[in-house]
């Protein structure tokens, strides 16, 4: 009896793990949200109201400048086996939306440490970048769309170490102070493709026709921003004061600590 009980032992241990997962999984999210949320308060975003279960849930985010967002996954019960997470995710909010593939590690050690995103579009609203323009002194309309960005963010040390994607500005009404110049016009329909420059995010934006106007950046050290070519003063239909500025010439940069 003892002897078929050993030579079964791996069959019995595997039964006992499925057992355990399934009863975690299947466990209400906020009961086990009480144990996890000492651990997360670390995190750049606020977690709100957990629900649902670990294979099937939302959850509100508080992300600064974009504000509450609906989230929304779907997770591979097989990938907790290895202490990761395969999900889809859905996010939801006034000036945001979001979804594709998430691939997360290191959670047994209780937090994930590593995210790797996969086929991601969106959208975002200008109105959720107010806060760096205005420290710019400038508003913006118009959307941004996302579309197949692939990215992977080291969570631990928060930088995003690989990204690339497409991003689509539909163009709107711009309103700036630039030195002692007011700009106020419509701005046409811009592209850019996120790249990395080094261990350096960055976001060349440019006309339908390919002409930069400047850059969006984020860097390591989680300070981001942009900057602004004279070509983009051209493009709204202004002068510049220094007429020997070239095309090319940055004419100011921004930047604020996000991460």
């Amino acid at each position: 009896m003892l002897r078929a009980v050993w030579s079964a032992k791996w069959y019995i241990l595997l039964g006992l793990l499925a057992f355990t997962l399934i009863v975690v999984a299947t466990t209400p999210i906020h009961f086990l949200w009480k144990y996890a949320e000492p651990h997360a308060r670390s995190l750049p975003v606020r977690i709100e109201n957990p629900a649902g279960t670990v294979w099937q849930g939302w959850v509100n985010l508080g992300i600064p400048q974009a504000g509450i967002v609906a989230t929304e996954w779907q997770l591979s019960p097989w990938s907790l086996m290895t202490g990761a997470a395969d999900l889809e995710l859905k996010a939801t909010g006034d000036n945001v939306r979001f979804e594709g593939q998430a691939h997360a590690n290191g959670l047994f050690s209780g937090l994930p440490d590593q995210l790797q995103l996969t086929d991601v579009s969106g959208y975002v609203n200008s109105a959720a970048l107010m806060p760096l323009l205005i420290q710019a002194r400038a508003t913006l309309e118009g959307d941004f769309e996302l579309s197949r960005l692939n990215a992977n963010i080291d969570i631990a040390n928060r930088k995003v170490s690989d990204a690339t994607g497409q991003l689509v500005y539909s163009g709107g009404q711009l309103r700036a102070r630039v030195e002692r110049q007011s700009v106020d016009t419509e701005l046409p329909m811009l592209v850019a493709n996120l790249m990395m420059e080094g261990d350096k995010l960055v976001v060349p934006v440019a006309t339908a026709e390919g002409d930069p106007l400047g850059q969006l950046f984020m860097q390591p050290d989680g300070w981001g921003g942009m900057t602004v070519l004279r070509r983009a003063v051209d493009i709204a239909g202004q002068s510049w004061p220094d007429k020997q500025a070239e095309p090319d010439t940055v004419i100011f940069e921004v930047s604020q600590k996000f991460l």
